[in-house]
């Protein structure tokens, strides 16, 4: 990564002043750095998207800098925080692209782990459940019985659900009650 870091200091210096001779050289030396930071989280095309949306974002808050500290740091956060925002689109992108793929992340029924958890997890819903209001409570071991001569749900009803539900992933923690519904039920839920 060729340059020392007082050259890249000083390249960075003469940026946050105005001078756009400094931008060609101090791309060169931080673009390899930003795709080497990206790597450690991303596959190498995704990589390259954070470290191409590294580098506007360091050019853009060059007038940010402070002359006489040091670049790297600054430069590091940044990359780092570019590249944060990626590996998120990328979870979010798997996560509604492919949940049958996630599913085979799961350790197979008759494994004692899987089946010691599943317990857990079924405790702590019904902890979860028995703790709300009983019409709440009633709302979600209703639709968790999923009963088939129940018909269909009145909107109000649908309503009161939806509402203990939101009362539910509150209490359990928000994003994982997919898979308290799930190991309730015994069935692959989704939240």
């Amino acid at each position: 990564m060729g340059r020392p870091e007082a050259e890249l200091d000083g390249l960075m210096d003469r940026l946050a002043d105005g001078d756009r001779s400094a931008f060609t050289p101090l791309f060169e030396a931080l673009y390899p750095r930003a795709v080497s930071v990206a790597r450690r989280r991303l596959d190498d095309a995704h990589a390259e998207d954070a470290a191409q949306r590294t580098m506007p974002a360091v050019f853009a808050r060059a007038v940010e800098f402070t002359p006489g500290r040091r670049v790297l740091p600054w430069f590091y956060a940044i990359a780092a925080n570019e590249t944060h925002a990626i590996a998120r689109k990328v979870r979010v992108a798997a996560s509604r692209e492919a949940p049958a793929a996630s599913a085979s992340l799961v350790p197979a029924e008759g494994d004692p782990e899987s089946a010691l958890s599943r317990a857990e997890i079924r405790a702590l819903v019904r902890e979860a459940v028995a703790a709300l209001d009983p019409l709440s409570a009633a709302a979600i071991e209703s639709h968790l019985a999923d009963d088939p001569d129940a018909g269909p749900r009145s909107p109000a009803l649908r309503k009161r659900l939806s509402r203990a539900y939101a009362r539910l992933r509150s209490s359990l923690g928000a994003g994982t009650i997919g898979a308290e519904k799930s190991a309730v039920t015994g069935t692959k839920g989704e939240s």
